[in-house]
């Protein structure tokens, strides 16, 4: 964990110009001043696959640092081509076996529309406070990062992984995907788009989402 905090230090500064001991800055464009970070999506990722917390907070450092929220947010979610990855690999309602080699992409597409499905499936029919919306969105993209990372394992030991596909890409993908699920979902609740998000948004948006996407 110590990985995650520590790239957050060096894109924002150090702890000095920290708020609330997380990785993002007072100010700077987000929504909230309280708003949650990504802390513990490494460590929920961590409890669910074989891989541990600092390779998830690594993973997490590098897609914080690539991006900027804002640009998370805006950036547009390819539905056609997660419908099709997540119909490939989960078509049978559980991990099936590509008949073509799969690119990390469509690896980390896949685990973040089954994420989707279970989360939204255990939550279904639940509502979120804003102070729970940090830890559904923390729980969210730690399930499509274990998703991934579990998805690639399966796949590389039957042989079914493209030539240059990697395990940290993969899981980078599917957390991308599903931290730019949840910020849209929170847009479309009332949300604040920001980490942690607010009032309206997490679970209730997702569900949302997941009618759209698992026609």
């Amino acid at each position: 964990m110590d990985k995650l905090l520590g790239k957050a230090v060096d894109i924002f500064g150090d702890d000095d110009e920290l708020t609330h001991g997380g990785g993002y800055p007072a100010g700077g464009g987000y929504s909230r001043a309280d708003d949650g970070d990504l802390r513990g999506a490494a460590s929920a990722a961590a409890k669910d696959a074989d891989d541990d917390e600092d390779f998830f907070a690594d993973i997490l450092g590098k897609v914080l640092k690539n991006k900027q929220p804002s640009q998370i947010a805006d950036e547009d979610i390819d539905e056609e081509d997660a419908v099709q990855s997540h119909r490939m690999l989960f078509g049978l309602g559980s991990s099936s076996s590509s008949a073509e080699p799969v690119s990390s992409s469509s690896l980390g597409s896949a685990a973040a529309m089954q994420a989707l499905k279970l989360f939204t499936s255990s939550s279904e029919g639940s509502s979120t406070t804003t102070s729970q919306s940090s830890q559904s969105q923390n729980a969210f993209v730690g399930l499509a990062m274990a998703q991934a990372a579990k998805l690639f394992d399966s796949q590389s030991s039957q042989g079914h992984v493209a030539a240059g596909a990697d395990k940290q890409s993969a899981v980078m993908q599917a957390g991308e995907l599903a931290l730019k699920m949840y910020m849209k979902s929170q847009a479309g609740q009332g949300g604040g788009g920001g980490f942690g998000g607010g009032e309206g948004g997490g679970v209730g948006g997702l569900l949302q989402l997941a009618g759209k996407f698992m026609k």
